[in-house]
């Protein structure tokens, strides 16, 4: 039994030399090498499941031609959380001229933005895009839309009048479907005025 003991404590020792060896043989972790790591993990976790689940609500819609909308309402700048049901529209700013331009005072400018049907279903008469910060055009703060069929464009030209004085100047917009929800934010226009 003594014998037995004396072996057991031999062999601890010795795995704890080796453990202890092996410690410090090991480099120091990076922490914030391995956060990125981490994150860059999880981001890609999020980003395969919301493509499955694009990818089954897209099927499930062509199969039925139904999509249902049932999702809470969200105000102001921003977007919605990306559900499978909220792929019924969905917008894609494809060009826009005249951006980071510069300007003399007095000089009016204008731009140019085509946008894109990329959803599952036509957009409605009842979309229009809005205006939320910086400089408001001559057409004023609300810009209607046609109806746009889905896979189609569509261009929008907004006219500003000459600034006054010299400086950066910008026009925020999002662009709303005919519930009301942001289907595309953070579409702007900068220019400066010398």
């Amino acid at each position: 039994m003594k014998t037995k003991a004396i072996f057991l404590t031999i062999v601890f020792i010795l795995l704890l030399a080796g453990f202890s060896t092996l410690a410090a043989q090991q480099q120091p972790v990076d922490i914030d090498a391995l956060r990125t790591e981490v994150a860059g993990t999880v981001i890609a976790e999020i980003y395969s499941t919301v493509s499955a689940e694009f990818s089954i609500a897209a099927t499930n819609a062509a199969a039925t031609q139904q999509v249902s909308l049932t999702h809470e309402p969200i105000t102001g700048p921003g977007f919605i959380k990306p559900t499978p049901v909220m792929y019924a529209h969905m917008a894609k700013l494809v060009k826009q001229n005249h951006n980071y331009l510069q300007y003399k005072m007095y000089e009016d400018w204008d731009v140019k933005f085509t946008f894109k049907n990329v959803g599952l279903q036509d957009w409605t008469n009842e979309f229009y895009l809005r205006h939320y910060k910086g400089e408001v055009p001559m057409e004023g703060k609300v810009i209607m839309f046609p109806a746009v069929l889905k896979g189609e464009t569509i261009d929008v030209e907004l006219h500003f009048d000459g600034e006054t004085k010299p400086g950066i100047y910008n026009s925020y917009w999002e662009l709303i479907n005919n519930d009301g929800h942001v289907i595309l934010d953070n579409i702007f226009v900068a220019i400066l005025v010398k």
